[in-house]
């Protein structure tokens, strides 16, 4: 059996847009002083994702453990893990979500990342990393954050008979 595959999730500029003021459907939450744009139809189609038990969900943000303390609950999200940060290390340069997905990834684990700063390069490098196969990185564009669209080729890419 192989291992389950995973759904890895940045917050701003997925989750959350940037912005300030809502649009295309999108609603508000405070979190801490922070207005946080997103989408209804996302937060509940990454909830039916995650309750199917199919898929793992990682957080990977630099809002680490507050995403799943505070972002998630005024969001409405289903709670799930992050991805635990890994120690810079002054000699290597790779970014550090990079770094952090390699950290927690084992080879062969099939992987949907999805973040704003997925650059095309950052891109190419992660796929000849961990194989066109294994891997889709995904990009939104950061002004409109996840749409329903994009979750519903992480969620063909991860289904258990690719489907």
């Amino acid at each position: 059996m192989s291992p389950q595959p995973m759904l890895i999730l940045d917050l701003d500029g997925v989750i959350s847009p940037y912005g300030d003021e809502p649009k295309d459907g999108m609603s508000v939450a405070m979190v801490g002083g922070y207005r946080l744009l997103y989408r209804p139809d996302v937060v509940a189609g990454l909830n039916a994702l995650n309750r199917k038990g199919e898929v793992q969900f990682r957080w990977l943000t630099s809002w680490s453990s507050d995403a799943r303390t505070h972002v998630a609950p005024a969001l409405g999200l289903d709670d799930f893990p992050t991805l635990a940060g890994v120690e810079n290390n002054a000699t290597d340069r790779t970014w550090w979500k990079l770094r952090t997905v390699r950290w927690h990834l084992h080879a062969g684990i099939r992987f949907a990342w999805i973040d704003d700063e997925l650059t095309p390069r950052r891109q190419d490098r992660i796929r000849r990393e961990f194989g066109y196969k294994l891997c889709l990185p995904l990009r939104p564009e950061p002004q409109q954050g996840l749409v329903t669209g994009t979750l519903e080729q992480a969620r063909i890419f991860l289904a258990p008979t690719g489907n």
